[in-house]
């Protein structure tokens, strides 16, 4: 036992398996994206844009990743977010910019029994 402590290949195979086990813990640990409700989605949605934080809103949404998330969050890193609610279909996000009060709506979508928002605007016809 006292040899096997002291190989150098004893040790980079513990140190493997040892990585290994830690990603495939890490994965399995991940949230699903979205949330069970949509007024809990709303309700996240309204989080995040308060606290300009795009970590929060990008596993809330259910297109565009990263890059949307950074967009929408700087879109209202100027404007005060006033409250958020579900309706009809929508996210609708009430902020104030410039002392004009307004509302931004985002369309929610279901995938896999989860609830998201698509921020991405795409083209019809």
């Amino acid at each position: 036992m006292h040899r096997r402590l002291r190989n150098l290949r004893f040790w980079i195979l513990v140190f493997a398996v040892s990585w290994l086990t830690m990603v495939v813990i890490s994965i399995a640990s991940w949230p699903e994206p979205g949330e069970d409700t949509p007024e809990e989605l709303a309700a996240q949605v309204t989080k995040a844009l308060r606290a300009n934080d795009f970590h929060q809103l990008e596993p809330l949404l259910a297109v565009g990743g990263e890059d949307v998330a950074k967009s929408t969050v700087e879109h209202f890193s100027t404007t005060r977010v006033d409250g958020g609610f579900y309706r009809d279909g929508a996210v609708v996000v009430q902020y104030t910019r410039d002392g004009t009060r307004s509302e931004f709506k985002a369309p929610v979508q279901e995938q896999d029994g989860r609830y998201v928002v698509n921020l991405v605007v795409t083209p019809t016809g």
